[in-house]
This record gives structure tokens, sequence and C-alpha cells, in this order.
């Protein structure tokens, strides 16, 4: 089982009138272990250019207030809460729901990134990390597609954070404990999010 319904690819709403409730301080927990503009520039769904993430709080502010993870899809054909271990990797544990904001989701066909194609800038593959399925919430982990930045790697930009925002891997460090694993597997023909490696 899934863990309860999901909603459609490309969205749902949250609740009444499509609000959702605010996602943050609300489950606290221990940290865990890092993953070891100009008018043409791409915007994200906020409005906001996505050059404008320029440091951690930017980035946690997209991801909680002004495209927030609550609203994501969930990656389909997979279970809600899949086990965090992928072959050759060992960092997200022990249970991991992993959604995509409305701009990776609109890339996928038939639940799956097309063969050679990438997520487009504005994309954000959101990892929710728990030591049980029923467990608080642990750690975010965060890619967000932004090729204009000066702090990707690899195209993305790489972040993880404690629930109320603090800064467990920063964007700063350009994914350079992260692109090692994505790169493994079926990563490089899926724009290095290894997640689809979960699907059924």
């Amino acid at each position: 089982g899934g863990g309860g319904p999901r909603p459609p690819l490309g969205g749902g709403a949250c609740g009444a009138g499509g609000v959702c409730p605010p996602p943050l301080g609300a489950r606290p927990g221990p940290a865990a272990t890092a993953c070891g503009g100009s008018p043409s520039t791409p915007t994200s769904p906020g409005g906001a250019p996505a050059s404008a993430l320029r440091d951690d709080a930017s980035l946690f502010r997209l991801v909680s207030q002004t495209d927030p993870f609550a609203r994501y899809t969930l990656l389909p054909n997979a279970e809600e809460f899949a086990a965090g271990r992928l072959n050759g990797s060992e960092a997200h544990r022990s249970v991991v729901r992993v959604s995509f904001n409305s701009v990776a989701a609109g890339a996928l066909q038939g639940g799956r990134l097309p063969a050679g194609a990438t997520f487009p800038t504005g994309s954000i593959v959101f990892k929710e990390i728990k030591p049980g399925a029923t467990a608080a919430t642990t750690l975010y982990a965060v890619m967000v597609k932004d090729i204009g930045s000066s702090l990707v790697g690899d195209g993305w930009l790489w972040a993880e954070y404690g629930p109320s925002g603090s800064v467990i891997y920063s964007v700063n460090s350009r994914g350079g404990a992260c692109t090692s694993c994505h790169r493994r597997e079926q990563g490089p023909r899926n724009d290095l999010v290894r997640s689809f490696e979960r699907q059924q």
C-alpha cells in the first residue's frame, strides 16, 4: 500500500479551497547525516527569478512559502514511503517520501522523464527523510533546477535542511557531497534524479 491517496500528476488541492497548512515547525527532529534577474531569466512558479536563489535562506523560503512542498505531487508509480537506500548510496535512510513541484511534474510523461530529456529550470525535487513511515520527518533534501545560478552543481542546486529550516547541507557546497551518488545507476539518464529507481 502507498499509505494513502496520491494527488494526481500535476498537483492537487491540499485542503478546502486548495489552501495548504504551513509545512514548517510542526515536526522537528534530530539532524541526519548530509548526503555525503533579467526579463529573460526563467521564473519559479511564485514568479521570482530562479537566479534569486542565492543562499540557503532563499532556497528554503522557496520550498516552504513561495512554492510550498505541501502542494507537490508524489513520485508516480512508487510507494509513498520507500526505503531510503539505493544501490551505491546510504545517504538518506531509513524512509523517504519524494515529491515534485508542478514544473518538475509537468516534465514527466507516464510518470517518468522521457528519454534524453532534462528537467526545466524551476523544477524542484523534494525528499522528506524519516526514521520510519509513521515517524516525524528529520531532514529535507532539495534539488532545484536553476542552470543560471552560480551555485549549481551539474545543473542543480543541492541543499538539506532540518524541518525548522536549519541548514544541514549548504547550497554553497554546489552538491559536492551529493553528485557522486546521483551519477550512479540510472541517475545519468534521469537528469541525476535517482528516485525513479524506486518506481514499481
